[in-house]
């Protein structure tokens, strides 16, 4: 909700709560947002600091009606955001899918084996997955390496944080697309300015640029990690089709 200050008729600070009292022409009754949850303190100042700046309205002059001049907007959910939504509900399922494929490999089989298989399964399932998601991740963050740097526009990144831990220096770097948006990306180093690339029609998109060296190495590794992740689903689709097909019905052993 956004509520100009040609809106505000005056501001109250109510203990932890501030009252924007909106403009209303003669005779009605104006219209009140609260801002609750606040400090005592914040809800005073904030009063203050407001009211010293409002417009000072003519003597005599019909007010207008504030109501009419404040405006909502949806609040729009960033691609962060929006991506570890997703991420979330993605763990979340593919647990639930995996303990509900284990409780199925318990029942079926009917022994102790085939449930102790199925809690290996319950494991290795989500495991397996999360280290193939990061594998096809790293692959993903791998192709924009290679690929902005020669299709995107690549500008320089100024460093605006620092941390320091034991893999070393890094911080928040922020650069400014071609609309003066300016926009936020981590980068790994102790460089003061680094050069990225980012995607012309999604600027929040971007890449640190790196040698051809490094971004071969990054292949790589992603590659591995991709592969060793889809190897441990492969031993737990295994081992619930092997359920499935009875073969651990009799003992702790395949037959």
């Amino acid at each position: 909700m956004r509520i100009p200050f040609a809106a505000i008729a005056r501001i109250r600070a109510e203990g932890r709560a501030v009252a924007v009292e909106l403009t209303a022409p003669g005779g009605a009754v104006p219209a009140v947002h609260r801002l609750d949850g606040v400090s005592a303190a914040s809800a005073s100042v904030f009063a203050s600091a407001v009211t010293s700046v409002l417009p000072r309205h003519p003597q005599g002059a019909e007010a207008v009606d504030g109501s009419a001049l404040v405006t909502v907007e949806a609040v729009a959910e960033s691609v962060r955001e929006r991506r570890a939504r997703r991420a979330r509900r993605g763990a979340i399922a593919v647990v639930l899918g995996f303990a509900a494929l284990a409780v199925a490999m318990g029942i079926i089989g009917g022994n102790a084996a085939t449930w102790f298989l199925g809690v290996m399964v319950l494991l290795t399932g989500p495991f397996g997955t999360a280290v193939a998601a990061v594998g096809a991740g790293g692959l993903w963050l791998t192709y924009l390496a290679w690929y902005l740097p020669r299709y995107g526009i690549t500008v320089e990144a100024v460093r605006v944080s620092d941390t320091s831990d034991l893999l070393g220096r890094s911080g928040n770097h922020t650069y400014m697309d071609t609309s003066g948006t300016s926009h936020r990306i981590y980068v790994k180093g102790s460089a003061d300015t680094v050069p990225i690339a980012y995607h012309p029609a999604k600027p929040a998109t971007a890449v640190v640029c790196h040698s051809w060296g490094r971004k071969l190495w990054d292949t790589v590794f992603g590659l591995g990690v991709l592969l060793f992740g889809l190897a441990i689903l492969a031993l737990a689709v295994a081992l619930a089709v092997g359920t499935f097909l009875g073969e651990y019905d009799d003992a702790m052993t395949p037959r």
